[in-house]
């Protein structure tokens, strides 16, 4: 995780450089990992795409079974639709990797939001200990700063009048490393044209979660609401706009997706009141973000749609061996291909 944080900090350290605005650069970097992300949605959308120019297939396969729901013919239509899909090309499974990619992302993203003079402002953790011992801040009995967000603290502090005198009255400007964290300070506010990465909305830290802030700042508890919200439409627009196999469709009437469509946002709800309240910003964007990218692959590759003859036709050549998966044809177990005039016959 510290290559990623490395990396997620430069790259919020240019989105800061480009706004010298703390919300507006989360803004921005949502944008930019959506960005990097847009193959593996595309990638996502060619997959649902050819498992939607299965569905004929599908039908045929599950018709044949209908009705019967014995273990044994249950694994057997399941090992053709397998086949089915192998000899396709796609995968049900296809769509875990951009969620996986996401939850990847979000812890050393924790670190990088909390940490805004490490990763943001380019100060190294030493200079960032050592100026929390000047401005007198809270150390807990393990010798390490009481709060993990002391460093939004310390943001708050250097953006105060009286903040170089502070550090030049401490007696000692040298970190554990033989920085001087004055000149550090100097050149990092340099870098940003005389300003401080500061995590702050209204005056308000944002390295405090919004139920640790119930008290001093209530409303804060409207960024996990907007997330609960948010995360509830994006459940409901990727029913809409992503492909539903039968079976998931089956699964939809059974309960099992009508859960987890209030699950995901529960849990939304639950990681964005715990942790730092600007992870809860920052997954409002992404979430916005995620469901314009679903329309515009949505409106670049649409699902094909079939007429009842079409569904007909794949039964009839299901059940004469030659069910047609790109150019190929699916031969169900036990059966051979036939001659042309007997096929004619079997007509």
């Amino acid at each position: 995780m510290e290559f990623l944080e490395t990396l997620f900090g430069y790259v919020m350290r240019g989105c800061y450089w480009l706004t010298h605005n703390y919300i507006v650069s989360l803004l921005l970097f949502a944008l930019v990992f959506q960005l990097v992300l847009f193959p593996l949605g595309w990638k996502q959308q060619k997959n649902m795409v050819k498992q939607a120019k299965l569905r004929p297939q599908e039908m045929a396969i599950r018709n044949k079974y209908k009705g019967r729901n014995d273990q044994k013919t249950m694994q057997k239509m399941q090992q053709e639709l397998m086949e089915l899909q192998q000899k396709a090309g796609t995968s049900p499974m296809a769509g875990c990797l951009p969620m996986l990619v996401q939850m990847i992302i979000i812890f050393p993203l924790y670190w990088v939001v909390i940490r805004p003079l490490q990763y943001c402002g380019g100060l190294s953790y030493s200079t960032c200990y050592r100026l929390a011992q000047i401005f007198g801040l809270e150390f807990g009995g393990n010798g390490q700063p009481a709060s993990t967000t002391f460093q939004v603290d310390l943001a708050n502090r250097l953006s105060q009048d009286g903040w170089r005198e502070t550090i030049l009255n401490s007696g000692n400007l040298l970190d554990s490393n033989g920085v001087n964290v004055l000149e550090a300070v100097e050149n990092m506010m340099a870098r940003f044209g005389g300003d401080i990465p500061n995590a702050t909305l209204f005056g308000f830290d944002l390295g405090v979660t919004p139920l640790g802030a119930l008290k001093t700042a209530w409303w804060l508890i409207l960024i996990p609401l907007i997330n609960l919200g948010l995360m509830y439409l994006s459940q409901y627009v990727s029913k809409k706009l992503n492909y539903q196999s039968v079976q998931q469709e089956t699964q939809g009437a059974n309960g099992s997706m009508k859960i987890m469509m209030y699950v995901l946002p529960l849990m939304t709800f639950f990681v964005t009141a715990n942790f730092a309240t600007a992870i809860g910003i920052y997954w409002i964007f992404r979430t916005i973000l995620s469901m314009i990218q679903q329309f515009i692959l949505h409106k670049a590759m649409p699902y094909p749609t079939f007429t009842e003859e079409e569904y007909k036709q794949a039964e009839k050549d299901y059940k004469k061996g030659k069910l047609a998966v790109g150019g190929e044809r699916v031969i169900p177990e036990g059966r051979e291909y036939h001659s042309l005039h007997h096929d004619d016959d079997d007509e």
